[in-house]
């Protein structure tokens, strides 16, 4: 099949991880970035605000979308995969001039602020399938749009998120007891300064924001393939999902066992029914975290035990390539909105 993707420039790869996945079940895929502006686009963006007073912003999805119809418009293609793209009801009419056989989904993976809520009513207006990849998301619209909803959590792809052998200079730079990667939010920060104040060692932080959280000795942000190797170089990976989650798993839930380590993260209700949840040590409380990491730190062979039974499980279960050749199966298979 040939599928197209729009989707963001981002340092998770969540665009490149979706077409490599697609292209190694043998269909054709092509992909553009619906975030990254480039020189011209900054200019010509800056002129137009300027000649008409139109919101950047919007100025910016109407550049996006003329250029996303003129780069599928010489060819004829099956899907259009949109992850947390910006799409609109007339940019897919006139694609389906050429493809009049296109079926639209549309992938949303984050939290359901007021925009999500309205990206995603919008989408419902072309999209064949509309994918959320936190339970509790996809049980609060389910009323909404039935059967065109789908729960598709995030997973795991072998290429991009094991690390093969590591470097000297990479276990020099990224090895530690308890480590954490992610942007700085003020329960991250409270959660890091109380476990630091419990523990010989501070914990290793790496990400944005960090200057905000006052005492925290951390690094600058990483790239996806340098935050698996910290992952792979601790002892143990804290993740602490976004404080709005509304009962899911994040992408590091599935990245830490799949790069080879152990985390200990939040509660989240659905790992009681999950069976990767039963690899995955989760704490309720500031205090629970302190007495796991102090527990799994002492005890190395168990930790080991669980972290290799979790990296199995993850890779075998999770794996993004099955999943969308799933859901690209039945989506083609669906009679097109």
């Amino acid at each position: 099949m040939n599928i197209f993707i729009e989707g963001p420039f981002w340092t998770g790869q969540w665009t490149e991880i979706s077409a490599d996945a697609l292209r190694n079940n043998g269909h054709h895929v092509d992909y553009c970035y619906h975030n990254r502006k480039n020189l011209r686009d900054r200019i010509a963006l800056a002129g137009q605000v300027l000649s008409t007073g139109k919101d950047r912003n919007s100025a910016w999805r109407s550049r996006h979308r003329q250029r996303l119809i003129d780069k599928m418009l010489p060819g004829r293609w099956d899907i259009l995969l949109s992850i947390q793209g910006t799409l609109d009801h007339h940019t897919i009419m006139q694609l389906r001039q050429t493809s009049p056989q296109l079926r639209v989904i549309y992938w949303w993976g984050d939290i359901l602020s007021e925009q999500a809520l309205a990206r995603i009513e919008m989408a419902a207006g072309f999209a064949d399938k509309l994918l959320l990849s936190y339970l509790g998301s996809y049980h609060t619209l389910k009323p909404l749009y039935q059967d065109r909803l789908v729960y598709f959590p995030f997973g795991v792809s072998r290429k991009f998120h094991t690390t093969g052998a590591l470097s000297a200079r990479d276990r020099e730079r990224f090895t530690a007891d308890v480590s954490f990667v992610g942007t700085c939010y003020p329960e991250r920060c409270a959660l890091i300064r109380y476990l630091n104040a419990q523990l010989d060692t501070p914990i290793a932080v790496w990400g944005r924001g960090w200057r905000k959280c006052r005492g925290i000795r951390h690094h600058g942000a990483l790239s996806l393939a340098d935050s698996l190797k910290v992952h792979r170089c601790s002892r143990i990976s804290l993740n602490l999902h976004h404080v709005n989650t509304p009962n899911g798993f994040n992408m590091k839930y599935f990245e830490i066992p799949a790069a080879g380590g152990f985390q200990i993260c939040d509660w989240q209700p659905v790992m009681a029914a999950s069976d990767p949840g039963g690899h995955t040590v989760a704490c309720r409380s500031l205090e629970e975290f302190a007495q796991q990491v102090k527990y799994y730190l002492a005890h190395e062979q168990q930790r080991q035990k669980i972290m290799s039974a979790n990296s199995r499980l993850i890779l075998a279960t999770a794996d993004y390539q099955a999943r969308l050749e799933d859901l690209v199966v039945k989506t083609s298979a669906c009679k097109s909105i």
